[in-house]
């Protein structure tokens, strides 16, 4: 670990925090445009409490990693909830538009869902993990410890990424879920269900997608950490990035812009779970090496 700080880098994380604050204040008016101060009162808490048993989860897989700066974890949170957040809502905005204009607000209905709000999304979430690559590659690599944590590393910080975007975005989802519960007639089915339905889906079934998502790509990121050609780090880097982008639109096309109901259903178990499952078994059983290397240093 660096001892020494240029005057650049400390300039750099002075501003950050000014920064990350400013875009994520900006993101959360947006949000309190859409569904009022009350909605953002209630979402706020709401999605911080599954917020933090998700980042529990990385930050648990990771404890053991002891060359790991304590600011990088915390900034690869803070980059998904506020940077990361706030290009892709503005950039999604802009493209919705642009599309709209061109073609037609038809095609835009399901132009954003499979191809605009992913894009946007995975690249400015996986922008993080990018820069790790280029400034930080000890962190990918394992070094300076030694142990072979590069690809448990690159899961890590992307789920914290990943969290960090869910935790902005999800405001929004369970704002409108329970404003728009609350403003309905509290006997009326459809309430109740909507409201039902959209604190499951998004506390129960999907509180791990956006970490999961940025994760397949951070899995292509720590790959190319290591020693290998340029050619080989730029494929295993875009080909990440493709995964997260693929996974992505298929999940947002079978919520907004399928015709079946229940195939978002269909999706989630016979595509995410497996995924899902089989990040938790890789990330588990990298974990499981990192605690044996470092008991034969011991």
């Amino acid at each position: 670990m660096r001892t020494s700080t240029s005057p650049a880098r400390g300039r750099a994380w002075v501003l950050w925090p000014v920064v990350a604050g400013a875009t994520w204040l900006s993101s959360i008016f947006w949000v309190g445009t859409q569904i009022g101060l009350d909605g953002v009162a209630v979402g706020l808490p709401l999605s911080a409490l599954v917020t933090c048993a998700v980042a529990g989860a990385f930050l648990w897989l990771g404890r053991r990693r002891h060359g790991r700066p304590r600011r990088l974890t915390v900034s690869a949170f803070v980059w998904g909830a506020s940077i990361a957040a706030f290009c892709s809502l503005w950039s999604q905005q802009g493209l919705q538009a642009l599309v709209d204009t061109a073609v037609s607000t038809e095609f835009g209905a399901w132009f954003r869902p499979l191809v605009i709000t992913p894009v946007t999304e995975e690249v400015f979430k996986g922008l993080f993990l990018v820069w790790l690559l280029a400034r930080r590659r000890d962190q990918l690599t394992g070094l300076p410890t030694g142990l072979p944590t590069g690809l448990l590393d690159g899961i890590v910080y992307a789920g914290l990424v990943g969290a960090g975007f869910s935790f902005t975005e999800n405001v929004l989802y369970f704002g409108r879920a329970v404003t728009t519960f609350t403003e309905s007639d509290t006997s009326d089915v459809n309430a109740v269900a909507l409201l039902g339905a959209s604190l499951i889906l998004r506390a129960v079934l999907v509180p791990f997608f956006h970490p999961l998502m940025v994760a397949l790509f951070g899995l292509g990121v720590a790959a190319a950490a290591g020693p290998s050609g340029r050619g080989a780090r730029t494929g295993l880097v875009v080909g990440g990035l493709a995964v997260a982008i693929v996974l992505h639109g298929v999940w947002d096309w079978a919520g907004l812009a399928g015709d079946d109901p229940l195939l978002i259903y269909k999706i989630y178990g016979a595509v995410m779970v497996p995924v899902f499952f089989a990040m938790l078994v890789l990330a588990l059983i990298l974990r499981r090496r990192e605690r044996r290397a470092a008991q034969l240093r011991a």
